[in-house]
Order: structure tokens, then sequence, then C-alpha cells
């Protein structure tokens, strides 16, 4: 039982280590605060399951540097490529694109990353496993049960939620698309017919940005979280996620 309870209590830490990881580096790369991860709670589940992967399966070749390290890569690589695949299918949306990473596959995977994530998981194994086995084993004998089948309900909870949000954000955002497409055709139409009447054009403004603000989806913060925070998020059917961020945002701003 003990086991079950610690490999429970590893996915959670290491999944919080991965979505700390990764906040850190998209806030530094972008300048602000970005909020990143797939679910609501600061957790990114596929670094639970890849140092999991990587510390129970690849267990008998812990003590072989480089073959710990291609095989975690290969391990890392095959579980972030599903991973993407899947979410894709379910989704409609690709979470990230390495199409402009060199040796990628598909825009899934890249082999710079795959020799990134290799080496820190070498790291990981060597040094901070160890220390992280005593801080949950400490938490197991303080909470026994308790703690994980507490943070499982949350999880369940939050998946349940984002599911449901996503299904509703993909419909949103295709209707928030259309206005967009529709209001940048109109537009072109406008300032052929208004060429030579610029006054006349600037005077409908106001009365369009109320039309289209008025019949623009709302988006709750979560949705809207998932927008502005996945920079390459791709929506099937969407042509830029970015664009069309920046967009609904000009348009809740228009008084």
């Amino acid at each position: 039982m003990f086991e079950f309870e610690r490999i429970i209590l590893l996915f959670f830490c290491y999944s919080f280590i991965g979505w700390l990881w990764e906040t850190i580096y998209c806030s530094i790369k972008a300048g602000h605060f970005v909020y990143r991860g797939f679910l609501v709670g600061p957790i990114t589940p596929i670094y639970g399951f890849g140092i999991l992967g990587v510390v129970y399966l690849l267990r008998p070749i812990h003590q072989h540097i480089v073959l710990l390290f291609f095989a975690a890569a290969i391990l890392v690589t095959i579980l972030e490529y599903a991973t993407s695949f899947l979410l894709e299918k379910l989704f409609h949306a690709s979470w990230w694109d390495y199409n402009n990473v060199p040796l990628n596959i598909n825009g899934r995977v890249a082999l710079p990353i795959s020799v990134f994530w290799g080496a820190c998981c070498v790291i990981i194994v060597r040094f901070i496993h160890p220390q992280m086995l005593v801080f949950v084993q400490t938490l197991v004998e303080r909470t026994g049960f308790l703690l994980p089948v507490f943070l499982l309900m949350i999880l369940s909870f939050d998946m349940g939620y984002t599911l449901a949000n996503l299904v509703a954000f993909q419909k949103a955002v295709q209707q928030v698309n259309q206005a967009f497409e529709q209001h940048k055709k109109e537009l072109a139409e406008n300032i052929e017919q208004y060429k030579n009447d610029w006054q006349g054009r600037f005077a409908a403004f106001p009365e369009e940005w109320r039309i289209l603000k008025q019949n623009l989806p709302k988006l709750n913060f979560h949705q809207r979280r998932l927008l502005k925070n996945f920079q390459k998020l791709e929506i099937n059917q969407i042509k830029s996620s970015q664009e069309l961020w920046r967009f609904i945002e000009a348009i809740r701003r228009k008084k």
C-alpha cells in the first residue's frame, strides 16, 4: 500500500515541478506572467508520467548514464508525441508546435528537445529523485492514504471541469473566428466603398463595434487563459489563435 501512495505523491510532485518549470520559463520568455498548464490546478501531468516512466521502467539501467540518457530521451519523446497526437484528435487543437525547431517530426517532437529532456532525466534520476523519495516518504508517514486520495479527487474534478470547458471553448472560439473573419471581409469592402469618404467611414465605426461586441460569445477565465497563454495553440479551422485573442481584447475594450 505504501508503494501506491508513494507513486501517487511522486506523480503530483513531479507534475507540479513540471508546471513550475514551464510557467517560469514561458513567463521570462514572454516578459509577463504566463500561467501554463492544461488543467486549472498547478500541475502538468505529462511531466509526472514521463519522470515516473523513467524512474520505474528504466530502473535496471539507472547506473549506466549513457544508456539511461538515450533510453530516457526515447521514452520521453514517445510520450510527448503520443500526448500531442491524442490531444489533437480529442480536442482538435495542437497545444505546442516544434516546426521551427530543427529535426522535428510533424512539429510534435524535435531532436534538440529530446536531447534536453534526456539530460534532465539523468540529473533527476541521479540527484533529485533520491531527495524526492525522502520527502515523499515523510508525507506518507504523516498523512497515510488521505493525501494521495484527496489529490486524486481534486485531479478528477479538475479534469472534468477542464474537459467541459474545452468543449465549450472550441465552439466559442469558432464563433469568434467567424465574427473575426467577417469583420475583416467587411472592413476590406468598406475601405473600397468609403475610399473617398473617410469621414463617413469613421462615423460608422462606433455602432459597428457595439454590434460586433454584442455578438461575441463570452469566454470564462480558464478559456481566456488558454487562448492567451498558449502562444503556439493551433485550433483546427482557426488561422491564428493569437490574432484572434488580440481581436477579442480589442472588441472588449471598445465602449
